[in-house]
């Protein structure tokens, strides 16, 4: 018996006729299909991946950008391109990276959250197969030029304070969903920061360290409440951006000192919490850079943690979410996935350098 005799399909789909305007009627019935019982398809997610596009908005001489790589993936209502070879219902990824380029020009880009919520909004109420989908956004870190203190009107600098990225999830006739975040921070204190008193058996020979340079490569996504309401996600991204900075270093004359990377993980989640009210919940993911002290003895020189080599391989990394609790008597919402989609190699991984 041959694959395609295993699954007798019958196709059925029942349209509205067009309206007045010509505009084709919209689907009413599922693509239907029969196939053994003891398998099912848990996701059936596509889409186009990495659409790189320069939005530029001109003011009179003042120009402002965004450069955005934006992957967005759909599910249908249906699984008949898989079992049935029927391709009727299916959206071509062609046709989604249109889709992105002809809402940019016609909508403008104002923050990349509302530009990810506007394209989740276009695919959901257009396309009435369509119950699913996931805009993962990052932006370009460009920030505008300036001399003296005086902003250029249209030349920008490459900024080096970590990608900005965003995710927005949506599933039919529900509210969506939307994750914000910073990744590829990296960021360095050359005292203020130790790791002694752990864990050791027969394999430790790792010494107890009382002051070492901490470096480490973040990631920190967060999670918004209700966003039904009006964000302004420029400000709260920035004051997330300003909150991982003070946890990490603390104040500018003296510092604050951070006994591991874990616990600067759990400073950065709560005063993202504290400050952001909107926000529910928090990811870190944290590589730890380690520095070692170089070997200076054979050349006749003294070497008091001057010179450090970086270690690239390995390295310590740890991954954590905090959230708040649920209230007396009532439920904090469950977001669907708080998970950093921007690591599944076919989502995020395109970045521009």
């Amino acid at each position: 018996m041959t694959v395609e005799s295993r699954f007798s399909a019958s196709v059925q789909l029942d349209y509205q006729q067009p309206d007045r305007h010509g505009k084709p009627g919209r689907l009413l019935g599922q693509c239907e299909f029969s196939q053994p019982n003891n398998l099912e398809y848990v996701n059936s997610e596509y889409g186009k991946n990495a659409v790189r596009l320069l939005y530029i908005r001109r003011e009179g001489k003042i120009h402002c950008i965004k450069e955005l790589e934006i992957s967005l993936h759909i599910r249908l209502n249906s699984v008949n391109e898989y079992v049935n070879s029927d391709n009727s219902c299916v959206i071509p990824t062609d046709t989604i990276k249109n889709t992105i380029q002809a809402l940019a020009k016609c909508r403008g880009i104002r923050t990349i959250e509302e530009f990810g919520l506007e394209l989740s909004e276009h695919f959901l109420t257009q396309y009435c197969h369509v119950i699913y989908c996931n805009v993962f956004i990052q932006e370009v870190p460009w920030q505008r030029l300036e001399k003296d203190g005086v902003p250029h009107a249209h030349a920008f600098l490459y900024s080096s304070e970590g990608v900005r990225f965003c995710e927005v999830e949506r599933n039919l006739n529900c509210p969506p969903n939307v994750f914000s975040g910073i990744k590829d921070l990296k960021i360095m204190k050359t005292t203020q920061s130790g790791f002694a008193d752990f864990f050791k058996d027969k394999y430790t020979t790792l010494p107890d360290r009382r002051d070492r340079v901490l470096s480490v490569e973040s990631l920190i996504k967060w999670c918004y409440g209700d966003c039904t309401g009006c964000l302004d996600y420029d400000c709260l991204w920035r004051t997330a951006h300003e909150a991982a900075l003070d946890a990490f270093a603390g104040p500018p004359d003296s510092g604050h000192f951070s006994p591991s990377y874990q616990r600067t993980v759990n400073r950065i989640q709560t005063y993202i919490l504290e400050r952001i009210p909107q926000v529910d919940e928090v990811e870190v993911i944290m590589s730890n850079i380690h520095y070692c002290v170089a070997d200076l003895d054979k050349l006749g020189l003294s070497n008091d943690k001057e010179i450090l080599t970086p270690q690239d391989t390995p390295f310590g990394a740890c991954a954590t979410t905090l959230r708040r609790k649920k209230g007396p008597g009532g439920e904090c919402p469950q977001p669907m996935e708080c998970n950093p989609r921007h690591g599944v190699p076919w989502k995020g991984d395109h970045m521009m350098k």
